[in-house]
């Protein structure tokens, strides 16, 4: 008998699988924490967390990882450690960063699947193009004030950019963007609602895991309406985050983010310009710049807040400007 004895009942379940699995969550507050601690308990190998936020007063009411004790500390540090005591079969790989900063393009590619448990529109868009960028599924979720919505996209066609316009993709963050992108609907949420929401999203997330399909890419949930299945719409053939990033112009280089700028410029032939995708201080101390050129070359990569295992777009010189990539690699990576 072992830990998993109870779920291989389960027709479809799979826990060979979801040992093998990484899945990326993105924001660890209330969602963020009842996904994680379901996908751990369900015996995903390897989570990686994401969040630039540390843990506050106003957190405890709906989170179930997080302690009086833990206010003031990283939240992905804090869910590491609750996550290794309920699950010690679950590698946690805590991430202090945005979504820019914190996972690299390459992990994002390379995983299972990707967690939205954001709570803006501006950051789900961002997340949407960088996983567009790598053919990556996105497996979103939001709250309002007595229910909320899971919805799914697929490595190609719908995304969540295709149904916001360019007016839509644009916006700012905002607090009215937690559920749909209408600003009649909270992003207030309690913790019993973060937790059924959670619990579907975390439920929808092994079910693709498994190679089990989902009724529907969205659901509907909620206490002031009837639950419902979602038409996500149909893809936007215009819709600029299915920008792919192709294997082809990528080349993939022997740094990791340990390392100094001035190494990684060592890679970047004369006239082109390497870019970061998060903005950082110049080296003359003063604006930001995503030019890594500006950059001061004594600093390492993580320190300009370059992702572990990101990869880079490098301006090849010429009328035409075209892109190349630099991807960082990590001991013991998988080739494309």
């Amino acid at each position: 008998m072992d830990r998993f004895d109870r779920h291989r009942a389960i027709e479809g379940w799979d826990p060979d699988r979801l040992r093998r699995s990484t899945v990326v969550v993105v924001g660890v507050g209330a969602l963020g924490n009842e996904v994680s601690r379901l996908l751990a308990m369900a015996g995903v190998g390897r989570l990686i967390l994401c969040d630039p936020d540390c843990v506050e007063l106003s957190n405890l009411s709906r989170t179930i990882l997080f302690r009086e004790s833990d206010i003031g500390r990283p939240k992905v540090e804090v869910a590491a450690e609750a996550l290794h005591d309920l699950a010690p079969g679950t590698r946690v790989e805590p991430r202090e960063g945005t979504l820019l900063t914190g996972v690299g393009l390459a992990e994002l590619r390379d995983c299972s699947l990707v967690m939205s448990c954001l709570d803006a529109r501006a950051s789900r868009v961002l997340l949407a193009g960088r996983c567009g960028r790598v053919g990556q599924a996105m497996l979103d979720a939001g709250t309002g004030a007595w229910g909320g919505e899971v919805r799914y996209y697929g490595r190609d066609g719908l995304c969540y950019g295709c149904g916001l316009g360019d007016a839509g993709r644009a916006v700012e963050d905002d607090p009215h963007s937690c559920t749909r992108p209408l600003p009649e609907i909270p992003t207030a949420a309690s913790a019993p609602i973060s937790a059924i929401v959670g619990a579907w999203q975390a439920a929808s997330a092994i079910r693709v895991l498994c190679g089990l399909s989902l009724p529907s890419p969205g659901v509907s949930l909620g206490f002031d309406h009837p639950p419902s299945l979602i038409d996500l719409g149909r893809p936007d053939p215009d819709c600029p985050l299915h920008d792919r990033i192709e294997p082809g112009v990528v080349t993939r280089i022997d740094l990791d983010d340990s390392a100094t700028v001035e190494s990684l410029l060592d890679h970047v032939d004369t006239g082109e310009s390497l870019f970061s995708w998060s903005d950082f201080l110049s080296s003359d101390g003063f604006g930001v710049s995503r030019l890594v050129h500006r950059a001061p070359r004594s600093k390492t990569l993580r320190e300009i807040g370059i992702a572990p295992r990101e990869i880079l777009p490098v301006r090849q010189p010429g009328p035409d400007a075209a892109l190349r990539y630099l991807e960082l690699t990590a001991v013991g990576e998988q080739e494309w």
